[in-house]
């Protein structure tokens, strides 16, 4: 999966105020692929599905803590209640708001915005015309997966903040998934499977998050590779449980889409997808 690297972390076990901030280096919300157009009209996204709202934080330990330890007794026990209660903690105690967890992915966002934009050209446009737009007519007729390392290249290159590597981790595994799934060409990808590539990049950018955030000690405290890759198997099942086939429709008119709506998409996606993880156990404590 991918989510095993060394992401870091906040060691206070807080979020800090300033994490939703843009840092220097980071790709603005606002950044597109090359060719990309340059409209900026605001629409509201697509409907999204009806969360009951969290009930308030009425635990002792706030932050972190809560969701820290019970990511621990998940490693400890594999119980899939025990994590399902640490990432919904993570996303009401420890950032406050599904929203806020949202605001904390920048550059996952910023690089599916990217990401977006080919894809809605791939709808208007056709594949062999972006491939010649993005300047990788030379790709034409080779393997989806191997166009898309090219891409990755250029939106999220190695190095970085924290959540710089989040993203580009999660690209690369996105693109290992689509490898297995044998989509041969870039030209010959469905809408189907651009949309399903699309969300892979999103629940792989949660998992690193939530890795990042309040699991990166305890993964990497077993003692085997099997164990780690376990844990981070049922993280994955469970993030894909939550969010697969409720982000489908934010695709619909994607063609259409200005550059600017295709940010609006993105940002509603992650809120989606963070109230989604974060209500399937309704009020945990």
């Amino acid at each position: 999966m991918g989510t095993s690297k060394g992401y870091g972390g906040a060691p206070s076990g807080l979020v800090p105020s300033w994490i939703d901030d843009t840092f220097p280096g980071e790709a603005p919300a606002s950044a597109g692929p090359p060719g990309g157009d340059a409209d900026s009209n605001d629409v509201v996204p697509g409907p999204q599905p009806v969360i009951s709202p969290a009930a308030p934080d009425t635990s002792s330990s706030g932050g972190l803590g809560g969701a820290k330890g019970n990511f621990t007794r998940f490693v400890r026990s594999g119980d899939s209640e025990t994590l399902r209660r640490a990432v919904s903690q993570y996303v009401r105690n420890g950032t406050g708001s599904a929203g806020k967890a949202a605001r904390r992915m920048g550059a996952s966002r910023a690089v599916g915005k990217q990401l977006l934009q080919v894809i809605r050209d791939i709808d208007r446009d056709g594949a062999a015309t972006v491939l010649q737009k993005l300047n990788l007519g030379h790709l034409a007729g080779r393997p989806a997966a191997e166009v898309f390392v090219e891409l990755l290249e250029g939106m999220c290159p190695p190095g970085g903040r924290v959540d710089e590597a989040i993203a580009r981790q999660a690209l690369l595994d996105a693109i290992a998934d689509l490898a297995e799934s044998d989509s041969g060409s870039f030209e010959e990808m469905t809408a189907g499977q651009l949309s399903e590539f699309f969300q892979g990049f999103v629940i792989h950018t949660i998992e690193g998050r939530v890795i990042a955030d309040i699991g990166k000690h305890v993964v990497n405290a077993p003692e085997n590779v099997v164990q780690v890759e376990g844990i981070l198997d049922q993280l994955h099942d469970f993030v894909v449980g939550c969010v697969h086939g409720h982000l489908g429709q934010h695709f619909d008119g994607l063609a259409e889409k200005t550059d600017q709506q295709v940010a609006d998409i993105v940002e509603a996606i992650y809120q989606v997808s963070f109230e989604l993880v974060s209500a399937t156990t309704g009020d945990v404590q």
